[in-house]
């Protein structure tokens, strides 16, 4: 028997084709689905971040006008003390922001750590070491 070559497709081969596309689909709108969401939470990283700075930007001033030994919690901290500046009192919603001075480093008394601890939407902690030279 002689028989004819077909052209084309056969059922198989499409169904094949059509499931493979779709998965292939599937991942690709999920990594676009990731990309998207990713913006938002370094947004909210980068806001944390820049809470922690201003707040910190505020205690590390207070050495020069305080002196290192009344160097600590609450009197460092402006906002702790009241404060209406901006760092204090113009917080987002959903952020929260503590700050702690410990009055020695590894138990060396010439130092003191700075702790600014952001938290809420996003997290973070920023610390400085203040040293009594």
């Amino acid at each position: 028997m002689n028989r004819r070559r077909q052209d084309g497709f056969s059922l198989i081969e499409l169904i094949i084709f059509i499931l493979v596309s779709s998965i292939l689909s599937t991942a690709l709108l999920a990594a676009f689905s990731t990309a998207l969401k990713g913006p938002a939470q370094v947004s909210s990283s980068i806001q944390a971040m820049h809470l922690a700075v201003e707040r910190m930007e505020l205690i590390l001033p207070q050495r020069q006008v305080l002196g290192f030994a009344a160097f600590s919690n609450p009197n460092a901290d402006p906002c702790m003390m009241g404060s209406t500046q901006l760092a204090c009192t113009n917080i987002p919603a959903g952020y929260s922001v503590a700050s702690s001075i410990a009055a020695d480093w590894g138990g060396d008394t010439n130092y003191k750590v700075v702790t600014v601890s952001v938290s809420g939407v996003a997290t973070t902690t920023l610390t400085t070491l203040v040293a009594d030279y």
